[in-house]
């Protein structure tokens, strides 16, 4: 008597210990995620939550801006506020802020802000003539004029660039700069042989151009119209003053681009200003007008409605183009977002904490608040939480959110509600196989709890197998047996702090049917 040969059945012992991030391609990579909620990378290599967000510090009525300049600015509809003082009355509409020096300059208003003395006031200043003005040479010879008239230079400041109009004498309607004043005179370049005077029309004023986007670099402010097609940039040290024109290195400088298509962004990057479009980069060299040059790059530029996702961290200006996140490092920029390509991402706004680029985007499934660590380069899913605004600054990021609450992002103490997704587990065979059992290491804090989730092939849900209660800190082994099939997914959703630390799984492999 014989007995029959039986094949060995193939037992494989498979351990992970290593978890990344978000990966929603078709094939998910081992280790990664499909699905997350409330994720972070801050445990890695394990899997854990973020941390609780800040209470809110106080509610708006309608935020239109906010910034940080050695505290916190922000507008409610058209009220200006400063370390929760107010300081000023704006138009009841979005604004562009951006620092230099003390100041914070307010666009489309034009209007700016001194932190340090508290002073708020328009960037232009205008004299209409109210009494005769009387033009005449400094002395016999000069090569100066004096402008008089009762208040012309009560507001200007000495070497401000102003547009002159009005005047009978027609070489007087020009910009110039104003090199000497008083409250009742100021005095400009131009050489004139006979003193006259004019009753009425004379008009002095400090312009400042209409312009979409602003970024400060080396000490200048630049902005860019796209009605105009030009790029400008202010006086040096001087946000104020965009017309000196004295042939000087500390001129003001102003140029048109030939580039189709709006602007969609400024930023700056490595000591250069940048000027976006979706399809092209401007990068601007140079450090006075002498030697200024525009460079232009055909590349993904920032998306159209996205100028707010613009950041820089670290090394790396990270943005929101028309097909992906990109990093830019002064050449080709690249995409950081390859593991995101289901998500129809759009309407970014961005802001950026301890090295992690947080993007809050239309997705095609809603607004969701992705978070992408640049040293670990991994993405992570929170939650649905819109930012409306953002302010990096104080060793915070600080946000306005959907409800118009102003947080920030980290310093609470809410219980976080998180769960895990995997993609298809085929395990590495296409024929269907027996999972002995996969064991779950899980580090629960005091309070915290998960539930295990098992999905077998076409299964229309996740089945829930076991729930855990933490009543002390300590790390759990949990095991659970799945069904024979082709392919199966795990789910893991938990309440409060936790850290997946390991998953192992013993596997028997069957036939193909």
């Amino acid at each position: 008597m014989r007995l029959p040969i039986v094949n060995p059945i193939t037992r494989t012992k498979k351990q992970e210990g290593v978890f990344g991030g978000l990966d929603t391609r078709s094939s998910v990579q081992d280790g990664y995620f499909a699905d997350m909620k409330n994720m972070s990378s801050d445990h890695y290599p394990a899997a854990g939550p973020r941390q609780a967000r800040g209470e809110p510090i106080k509610t708006l009525e309608k935020p239109n801006g906010l910034y940080w300049k050695n505290g916190l600015a922000y507008v409610d509809g058209e009220k200006l506020y400063y370390k929760d003082q107010e300081k000023g009355t704006v138009a009841d509409s979005k604004k562009v802020m951006v620092g230099m020096g003390a100041y914070i300059i307010i666009l489309p208003d034009k209007v700016y802000l001194n932190t340090d003395s508290g002073e708020f006031g328009s960037m232009e200043k205008t004299f209409a003539q109210a009494s005769t003005a009387t033009f005449a040479p400094s002395y016999t010879g000069s090569t100066y004029t004096k402008i008089s008239c009762t208040g012309i230079g009560k507001q200007f400041n000495q070497y401000d660039g102003v547009e002159i109009s009005g005047c009978t004498n027609a070489d007087y309607n020009k910009t110039a700069t104003i090199q000497a004043k008083t409250d009742d005179s100021i005095t400009i370049i131009g050489v004139l042989e006979n003193s006259f005077t004019q009753a009425s029309g004379l008009k002095v004023k400090r312009k400042v151009p209409d312009m979409d986007f602003l970024t400060e670099c080396e000490n200048r402010l630049w902005g860019c119209s796209s009605k105009n097609h030009e790029v400008y940039a202010s006086k040096l040290g001087d946000p104020l003053n965009w017309n000196v024109f004295e042939g000087i290195s500390t001129d003001s400088y102003a140029a048109t681009i030939g580039s189709d298509g709006d602007f969609t962004a400024a930023a700056t990057y490595s000591g250069y200003a940048l000027f976006f479009k979706e399809h092209t980069i401007h990068k601007v060299y140079g450090n006075k007008p002498s030697n200024i040059q525009i460079q232009t790059q055909e590349a993904p530029g920032v998306k159209s409605g996205c100028s707010a996702s613009v950041q820089v961290i670290g090394t790396t200006l990270i943005y929101l183009s028309g097909t992906g996140v990109h990093g830019y490092t002064g050449g080709v920029p690249f995409t950081l977002s390859d593991v995101l390509e289901k998500l129809a991402l759009s309407d970014g706004i961005a802001g950026k904490y301890q090295g992690k680029y947080y993007l809050s985007a239309e997705t095609g499934k809603g607004k969701q608040l992705l978070v992408y660590d640049t040293a670990k380069r991994l993405w992570h899913k929170e939650d649905d939480t819109q930012m409306l605004l953002t302010a990096p600054g104080g060793g915070q990021l600080y946000y306005v959110d959907q409800d118009k609450n102003v947080r920030t992002i980290t310093g609470g103490d809410e219980l976080v509600e998180w769960y895990l997704e995997t993609g298809d587990l085929e395990e590495g065979s296409l024929n269907r196989k027996y999972i002995g059992k996969i064991q779950f290491m899980i580090e629960l804090e005091r309070g915290s709890q998960v539930d295990v989730f098992l999905k077998h092939d076409s299964d229309a849900a996740f089945r829930r197998m076991i729930t855990i209660f933490a009543d002390k800190k300590r790390t759990y082994s949990i095991p659970i047996k799945p069904m024979r099939c082709f392919y199966y997914r795990w789910r893991l959703e938990g309440k409060g702090k936790a850290r997946l630390i390991a998953v192992g799984k013993y596997i028997n492999e069957g036939s193909e049917i």
